[in-house]
């Protein structure tokens, strides 16, 4: 079965992790798009409730102009999301392999919460086949259901750049589904944009 990205315009949307990555997304969809902020510590959240943003990446008044966001620490909060997308970080350790402990906490959870239908997009950095062989699996496991995977890849384009028309160009290492007008999944940083799991709106393991 073929995944399908998902719909931008009628999504409801969790950021899972609200890192350097993660809060400014949040805040970028959360200016259009009904947008929840999840992170596991709730310090994070009462700041960012309050309108702080400890690690600088987002400044008060950029806070206050994304109207449609909320944050919470409460994994039931983001239950009735649609399209969720893990930033988490993956940190290496001494002998520099990933510890891949905060990705598969976030998958365990959101597959805890997934519904036929959802969609989860992996923005955290990890090795190729990571999300087919570590994530989706893990998905499938908790949930229940079953997902289809989709990368999607820049185009090269005359003059040795590379972007894809209709995608929106943000710094490098960081990635968002444009939510001015694309419905599409891109990070213009990386050959292997970003990796997602669709849940057939008819999904279940036997």
């Amino acid at each position: 079965m073929t995944s399908t990205p998902p719909n931008i315009g009628s999504a409801r949307i969790a950021i899972v992790g609200l890192g350097y990555v993660g809060l400014p997304l949040a805040v970028e969809f959360g200016k259009q798009h009904d947008t929840v902020g999840y992170d596991i510590h709730a310090a994070r959240i009462e700041a960012l409730k309050a309108g702080h943003d400890s690690t600088l990446e987002v400044d008060s008044e950029e806070l206050a102009s994304a109207s449609r966001l909320s944050f919470t620490c409460q994994l039931a909060d983001i239950a009735t999301c649609t399209t969720y997308i893990v930033t988490v970080p993956t940190p290496i350790d001494d002998a520099k392999r990933p510890d891949l402990t905060p990705l598969i906490k976030a998958s365990e959870a959101l597959g805890s919460v997934l519904k036929p239908g959802d969609t989860v997009i992996y923005e955290s950095t990890v090795y190729p086949g990571c999300t087919e062989e570590v994530c989706v699996p893990i998905l499938e496991r908790v949930s229940g259901l079953c997902a289809t995977f989709r990368r999607c890849r820049r185009r090269p384009l005359r003059g040795g750049r590379e972007e894809t028309p209709s995608w929106r160009r943000q710094q490098p290492g960081t990635a968002l589904l444009d939510p001015m007008r694309t419905t599409r999944i891109a990070d213009p940083s990386r050959s292997v944009t970003a990796r997602s799991a669709s849940i057939p709106a008819t999904s279940s393991i036997a």
